[in-house]
């Protein structure tokens, strides 16, 4: 019997990629996101096999027992430690140790050099070789409504999220706008810097801040900001979605129940006119500020949307998309919930099997 260790890409591993797919039922080592693959060659007769995979930043090694009677491929799903991750700041390189073993069978093992990315990578297209692999749906597991940053927003905004969904177009957008003010009290202001890790021609990549550092550090990027403004709307029930072109991200969210009308928020546009070295503006300030600022980000963001429409039909280039995160939570996409410490409850979705199409069809009010 022969072992070959193939991992998607080449020698990479991305651990929020099996985060965000959630523990399924018994947690089954075997299903995993095929982005990791152990093939079992050259098998001549049936084998009842003991497969086992470890490296650094488990919570334990994996293990699957399987009977096999011919070449076989594995794809066992690694159990991450969250807390070990978090302190993974750059991509590491390290050991993955795979063993198999059968019944009257010397013990198969092998050794690759794999780089660990962080959680705050978020692969979304691979090209390699003759493979096209897109991964943007993954975007949503960074859009988390039950972490606890978005409960912080949602007191300072003074919004109850267990009030019934709005379903008129003036009561989301009031909300909406809340949110805007609320993160200008909390004086989160638009950092100009490059998302994109790489580009190509293999990997494409972004830095996507988890929610804890975007409040705590009151920094974001384009994606940070459209992120958590993301997970607070997903809590309220609200269906909302993040529109990424080449090198920039904005959001956007239905106004009406049936989804087919939608708003946009230009996130770069949070801090808009803050005056320079003023940090101690009153609440009333804030506001004076704010409310010019979300009308502000909602002109902005509907004209982007208008000038990348056409090209978000998955034919032009990987960063061109729209994710929508309902209909990526019907396609199995969880919340990476690094923030939670445990708790594990599950937050309101708004219409997690959309009726229409994810792309509004009438964009613009």
């Amino acid at each position: 019997m022969t072992v070959e260790v193939e991992t998607t890409p080449a020698g990479e591993l991305f651990p929020a990629l099996e985060l965000s797919q959630g523990e399924r039922q018994g947690d089954d080592a075997g299903q995993g996101n095929g982005l990791l693959r152990i093939r079992l060659g050259d098998v001549r007769m049936p084998h009842d096999v003991r497969l086992t995979v470890s490296t650094e930043g488990l919570r334990h090694a994996s293990v699957i027992e399987t009977r096999i009677s011919g070449d076989t491929v594995l794809r066992p799903r690694l159990a991450w430690d969250t807390e070990a991750l978090l302190q993974l700041r750059q991509p590491r390189r390290q050991t993955l140790r795979v063993s198999v073993t059968a019944r009257g069978m010397k013990m198969l093992e092998r050794e690759v050099q794999l780089d660990v990315h962080p959680l705050d990578e978020a692969v979304y297209f691979v090209r390699e070789g003759d493979a096209r692999i897109d991964l943007g749906w993954a975007f949503a597991a960074w859009v988390d409504p039950q972490d606890p940053v978005v409960d912080q927003l949602l007191e300072l905004a003074g919004i109850h999220a267990g009030e019934s969904l709005p379903g008129d177009r003036q009561a989301r957008l009031g909300l909406a706008q809340k949110l805007w003010v609320a993160l200008e009290q909390r004086g989160l202001r638009y950092a100009e810097e490059g998302a994109g890790l790489s580009q190509g021609p293999v990997i494409y990549s972004q830095r996507v801040r988890l929610l804890s550092d975007t409040w705590n550090d009151r920094v974001a990027n384009c994606l940070d900001g459209s992120v958590l403004i993301a997970s607070a709307l997903e809590r309220l029930g609200i269906g909302s979605f993040l529109v990424l072109v080449p090198g920039h991200a904005f959001v956007g969210f239905y106004v009406d129940g049936e989804r087919r009308e939608a708003e946009f928020l230009e996130t770069t546009l949070l801090g808009f006119r803050k005056p320079p070295g003023h940090d101690a503006e009153s609440a009333a300030q804030v506001r004076q500020r704010a409310l010019p600022g979300f009308e502000a980000a909602r002109r902005a963001g509907r004209a982007r949307y208008r000038k990348v429409v056409t090209k978000l039909d998955g034919r032009h280039r990987p960063d061109y998309a729209l994710i929508d995160i309902s209909t990526a939570r019907a396609y199995g996409i969880m919340p990476l919930a690094v923030g939670r410490r445990g708790n594990t409850a599950s937050a309101p979705v708004a219409s997690s099997t959309p009726a229409v199409s994810a792309r509004p069809e009438r964009r613009l009010p």
